[in-house]
């Protein structure tokens, strides 16, 4: 039965009301026996009735508040079991007492912890054998308080492993609540690199061009800056979407991007400088939104990679499937003229093998075999069902 934690707290706190209830009761009942009726050598309680109810009171009020004070009930509550059986009230093993003790291995700081245990452990002991025990043998103390200990041991050690219980799932809630944000903030930089990397490097090609020839050619100057202004808003509109969903969990979601927004990728890339043959052997209809998803991103780095590395250059985008494998082939015939050495720290080709290896495909870039450029072929089981990982990749997928 599911309750809520308020419920759950009420319940809670009546059963510790029913029990100190039924305590004081019973040692009301030990404490007003009449002494006629035990043996002439039993030790028994033969004062006034008020002393006994206000024993059995300070004996078992203070269970009934356990879970809110539980070291000042300990307390209270081992003074009134001393008390009594010093009084002869009764030989009972401290239930009372182990009672709080369970909730004090549960709660309580480690030094409450074992100096309750201790305390409980030490005084029982000693008033036990103290007051004589049964027929005033130091043998059927030894034995009573054995009993005591016995019992007051197994609530402490059940409260002790429920804690460690309680402690270990914490622990696990925490490490998994850590990984999910490490998580979080991977698919975050994924796909900001796949948002703004893509529409960023075309800038920075179109920049460079209209820098060149504005001088001799405007006209072409003008073309590169109509390029960059409209790519720019793209890119401007993708992250404020992005943004969007991350500050607002209940932001409308752009529709995910796959494979029918392949041709606004090459269209880009034209724009950027680079021949591009597309080549497109597959059904959409054939493949979920997030095996689409990865192929458009599998082609926008690569087509961003040529841009930026190789252009202007011949590009070559092949999508086909064989033997139950979706197959994304992107190579280029390398650069007309010599390029700097692309800088190390880039994460496109890191955040890609990441991307196949959701679905269990694979990734392999390097040079392309036979001849000068460039391949990246990604490999992707075609009835692969893995999921993106987070609503963030939803967010901010228009084609740029």
């Amino acid at each position: 039965m599911v309750r809520s934690p308020r419920v759950n707290d009420a319940v809670l706190v009546g059963v510790d009301v029913a029990a100190a209830v039924f305590y004081v009761a019973l040692y009301i009942a030990f404490g007003t026996f009449d002494p006629a009726d035990f043996p002439p050598d039993q030790p028994h309680f033969g004062g006034p009735t008020w002393l006994a109810v206000l024993v059995a009171l300070v004996i078992g009020v203070p269970v009934a508040v356990r879970r809110r004070w539980p070291e000042a009930a300990w307390a209270v509550s081992a003074a009134g079991l001393v008390t009594a059986t010093l009084l002869d009230i009764t030989l009972e093993p401290w239930f009372p007492t182990a009672t709080v003790l369970y909730v004090i291995a549960l709660r309580s700081s480690w030094r409450w912890v074992v100096g309750a245990f201790a305390a409980t452990l030490v005084f029982s002991a000693g008033t036990l054998i103290a007051s004589g025990a049964e027929g005033g043998t130091l043998a059927s103390a030894v034995a009573v308080a054995t009993y005591v200990w016995f019992v007051n041991a197994g609530f402490w050690v059940a409260g002790v492993v429920m804690r460690e219980r309680r402690a270990a799932a914490a622990e696990s809630r925490r490490r998994d609540a850590e990984r999910v944000v490490a998580d979080e903030r991977l698919q975050i930089a994924r796909e900001l690199h796949d948002v703004v990397a893509h529409s960023m490097s075309l800038i920075a090609v179109q920049a460079g061009v209209a820098n060149h020839v504005v001088a001799q050619r405007p006209e072409a100057a003008q073309d590169a800056l109509r390029v960059i202004e409209a790519t720019s808003r793209g890119a401007l509109t993708d992250i404020r979407r992005l943004l969007g969903v991350l500050r607002t969990p209940d932001a409308e979601f752009a529709p995910t991007p796959g494979l029918a927004d392949l041709p606004a990728l090459v269209e880009l890339a034209v724009a950027g400088g680079v021949r591009v043959s597309s080549d497109v052997r597959v059904d959409p209809r054939h493949y979920s939104d997030a095996v689409q998803l990865a192929a458009y991103r599998v082609v926008q780095e690569g087509l961003t990679n040529v841009v930026k590395h190789a252009g202007p250059t011949t590009c070559r985008v092949v999508l086909s499937e064989a033997g139950g494998t979706l197959r994304i082939l992107v190579e280029d015939e390398g650069p007309i003229a010599p390029h700097p050495p692309p800088a190390p720290s880039g994460h496109g080709l890191v955040g890609l093998g990441e991307r196949a290896a959701l679905f269990g495909g694979e990734l392999e870039a390097g040079p392309r075999p036979g001849g000068p450029g460039f391949q990246l072929l990604v490999t992707l089981p075609a009835g692969s069902t893995a999921a993106v990982p987070s609503a963030v990749a939803s967010a901010g997928e228009e084609s740029a």
